[in-house]
Formats: structure tokens, C-alpha cells, sequence
């Protein structure tokens, strides 16, 4: 477990919090897209909160993404003085990250022509290794100083995933290697993600800052006067899972272990309900909906899991959390995380939480205390953790309680002022209440 530290500005240093403005890249995650959708998850919201919590403290920031969404303007205002700018890089529309390797050059192309007008950056925050790519060519050009927040890294993905070789993979290594050493610093959102920059990729520790993510206080707290979903049936428990359709994610293990569930404990099965939030819109037409989401309606219908599963699609993060407070148990059956920011807002909001036993996941939940963490991709585990808890009325009260007070200690306007001294420290500048970050672990 870590706790960001948080210090106050005077009157004074609120003038001149940060000299310059500060470039963010993340191509594939534009911080103002729905949540839930097919590319946006974690690290959307890590930009848009770290973003609008930095500006809060006086920091302007301009986020640089990939213009998906043709319907928006290609400037949009975030916040007192940043701003998100949506670059074409020559094929404006939809496109999944794994085709936009090819087109990045295009995208530093149109990042540089920007930069010609009166526009000054002191240094850049790149988001994925997509957006590292861009960001290191930058420094590489500009000099600008760089600091990178992986979100996920290619080392775990591929021991967690891919089993035959992909010249792919092999590139994003290569690529993050050569980022994670040149850059100025590299962020770990947690002290697994930390171990695997210093053992996989051969990271200086002195490099590495260990900084999580946060969540907006103001939206994901417990509520006693809390309003219900409407599709809930009545004398049903919720149990919760957000996240985009992608194998990771684990939904398919989760759905399995509702086959074990109904088989060895018919009882609990009969009163659960599963919510999935996020994937694909809910009005799309037959033949719009994705593989994914098509393979779990075909497992559902062959399983007899029709009554015990509901899709709600993406929503916005006001309505997400209506359903972590009435939700009985949250779950995140990811085969990785570097942090697991769902798990992180489902506690703050009072919700107990199930995880796999992996990354940040094993790092932020507490087992035993605000939830279970059980063996990635063992259905048979995660049944039984299910049916424990929901079968045990003192326990998941006892969760319930434990998990709102550990949640609230990620707040995003504290993580904000630790990422900015790593700001200050990494290019020289003086300040009297930010003297540098510990390892916050």
C-alpha cells in the first residue's frame, strides 16, 4: 500500500507554479472519451484527472491524441487554461492502437508543424508506448525533457497473453527499452510495475518514480442516500465488472466462474446479478457488435447464464458510480494491471473488491480486509471467493467500511502535486514547499 503526500503552495508560489506549459502525448487515449468504450480505460482517465487536477494547481497543459472522433473540433478547452488538440496524423477516425504503430510518424509530423506556432513546451509527459515513440523523438529534436507513464507493459503483457512469437511484441520491446532508458523519468504506478522496469527492462532505480493513480474524491465516496439502477431485480446482489472487452480484462473467467457458481453453489447463483460496464454501446445493430462482446453472448446463451448477466455499454463516471455503491462485490478478473484503477474506485466508493493476484491489483487490495484477491484465470477460485462473500452478511459489511476508508487515500489533486516536483526536479527548477518525491511505497 502507498499514500500520496500532499503539500500546500502559498500565495505567492500559486503564480508561478511551474514555469512553461507541459506537453502531454497519448495517442490512442483521448482523456474526453466515453468510458468503457473499445480504447477507453485507465489511462484515459489517468490523463484527464492528472490533467484537470494540474491545471487546477495553476499548471497549463496541452494533451496531444489522435483525432478518433471526427464529429469534435480539433481543439477542445479542459479545464482554466489546458487544453486537449486532436491531430489527424493522416487518417482522422476510428483506429484500433494496434494499427496506429504505422501512422505515429505521420502524428510526430503534425505534432512538430503545431509546435511552429507560438506555442512554448518546458517538457513532455507521454502516456503508453505509442505515445513514448513520439515522445522520444521529440527529445531527441527538441531537447525537451521527457517523462513516461507506461499504463501497460509490453514484458507483462506478453507473458500474460501471447504464446507464439509476434514481430509486433518484439518491436514495442525493442521500442520500450530504448524509451525507458533515455527518458528522463520513467513513472511506475506501483511497486510491481517498479520491480518489472528494474528486473525486465534493466531501469535505473534512480530513474524509476513510483507515483499511482488517484480518483476524484468528489465523485467515488459512499453515499447512505444512494439511488438504485434501474434494471436491478429486486432481492438480487450486483455483482459488478467494468471494463473494455478485451481478453486481459478476464471477463471470460469471470463469466465461467458464474458456471461454477450456479453448479456447486445454486443458492447464491440464484439471487446475483452481474453488470458488465463498458464495451460496446448497447444500440448497435446485430451485425456492429463486436467479436467480443459476441462470444460472451454465445458462451451466456450456452451456459443458461441469460437471467444472471446484464450489459449496460459505456457510461460516464457520475453513473458509474451508482452501481459501485449498490454493488455487493466489484470485481477485476485482469491476467494483469499495472495499478487497477477500477479497483481503487470501487473501495473509495464502499464497494468490496475481488482481483486476481497480479500487478497493482495485489499491490492496492488489501486481501482479507477490502477484499479477496485470488489467482488470475482460476474460474474455480474466483467461485468460491464470490460465493463467500456474498453468503457472508458480516464480512462484506466489515469490507464495505474497511475498503471506503482505504480507497479515499488516492486522491488525484496529491498525486498531481508528486508528479509536479518530479516536473520541477527533472528540469532544474527551485521551489521551497516541493523539495522532490520519495518513492512514495
Amino acid at each position: 500500500m502507498f499514500i500520496a503526500q500532499q503539500t500546500k503552495p502559498n500565495e505567492q508560489e500559486k503564480e508561478t507554479i511551474f514555469p512553461g506549459k507541459i506537453m502531454f502525448i497519448s495517442v490512442h487515449g483521448s482523456p474526453l472519451a466515453k468510458l468503457g468504450g473499445i480504447q477507453s480505460g485507465g489511462q484515459n482517465v489517468y490523463v484527464r484527472e492528472l490533467v484537470k487536477a494540474l491545471d487546477q494547481l495553476g499548471v497549463t497543459v496541452d494533451v496531444f491524441t489522435h483525432w478518433t472522433d471526427i464529429s469534435q473540433p480539433q481543439i477542445t478547452p479542459m479545464g482554466k487554461k489546458s487544453r486537449v488538440i486532436r491531430l489527424a496524423a493522416g487518417s482522422p477516425g476510428f483506429r484500433p492502437k494496434h494499427e496506429m504503430a504505422g501512422n505515429l510518424p505521420k502524428f510526430l509530423k503534425e505534432l512538430k508543424q503545431y509546435m511552429t506556432s507560438p506555442y512554448s513546451y518546458t517538457l513532455i509527459h507521454s502516456n503508453y508506448w505509442l505515445s513514448g515513440w513520439v515522445g522520444l523523438n521529440l527529445r531527441r529534436s527538441s531537447r525537451m525533457k521527457l517523462i513516461h507513464t507506461s499504463h501497460s507493459l509490453g514484458a507483462v503483457r506478453k507473458g500474460a497473453l501471447i504464446k507464439t512469437p509476434d514481430p509486433s511484441m518484439t518491436n514495442r520491446l525493442n521500442i520500450e527499452k530504448e524509451l525507458f532508458q533515455t527518458a528522463d523519468r520513467v513513472i511506475a504506478t506501483s511497486p510491481s510495475e517498479k520491480a518489472v522496469l528494474s528486473n525486465y527492462y534493466t531501469v535505473p532505480s534512480k530513474k524509476i518514480k513510483v507515483v499511482p493513480c488517484g480518483i476524484n474524491a468528489g465523485i467515488f465516496h459512499p453515499d447512505n442516500q444512494k439511488s438504485k439502477p434501474d434494471h436491478l431485480p429486486l432481492k438480487k446482489r450486483m455483482i459488478l465488472f467494468v471494463g473494455r472487452f478485451e481478453e486481459n480484462k478476464g471477463l471470460n473467467i469471470l463469466l465461467q466462474s458464474l458456471v461454477i457458481l450456479q453448479n456447486k453453489f445454486p443458492l447464491t447463483a440464484a439471487s446475483t446479478c452481474l453488470t458488465v460496464v463498458g464495451g460496446d454501446e448497447l444500440n448497435l445493430l446485430p451485425h456492429q457488435i463486436s467479436p467480443e462482446k459476441q462470444r460472451y453472448l454465445d458462451f451466456i446463451k450456452a451456459k443458461g447464464l441469460t437471467d444472471l448477466v446484464k450489459f449496460i455499454g459505456p457510461i460516464s463516471h457520475e453513473d458509474l458510480v451508482t452501481y459501485y455503491r449498490n454493488a455487493s462485490i466489484t470485481i477485476i478478473p485482469s491476467f494483469y494491471e499495472s495499478f487497477g484503477l477500477v479497483a481503487v474506485e470501487a473501495m473509495a466508493s464502499g464497494c468490496p473488491v475481488i482481483a486476481s493476484r497480479t500487478g497493482g491489483l495485489a499491490d492496492n487490495v488489501i486481501n482479507g480486509k477490502t477484499g479477496f484477491l485470488v489467482k488470475p484465470k482460476d474460474p474455480e477460485e474466483l467461485a468460491g471467493a464470490i460465493n463467500k462473500l456474498l453468503t457472508d452478511e458480516q464480512l462484506r459489511r466489515h469490507m464495505k467500511k474497511e475498503a471506503s476508508i482505504h480507497g479515499r487515500q488516492f486522491s488525484w489533486l496529491d498525486i498531481a502535486w508528486n508528479m509536479l516536483s518530479i516536473y520541477k526536479e527533472v528540469i532544474g527548477c527551485q521551489t521551497t514547499t516541493l523539495n522532490g518525491i520519495p518513492d512514495i511505497s
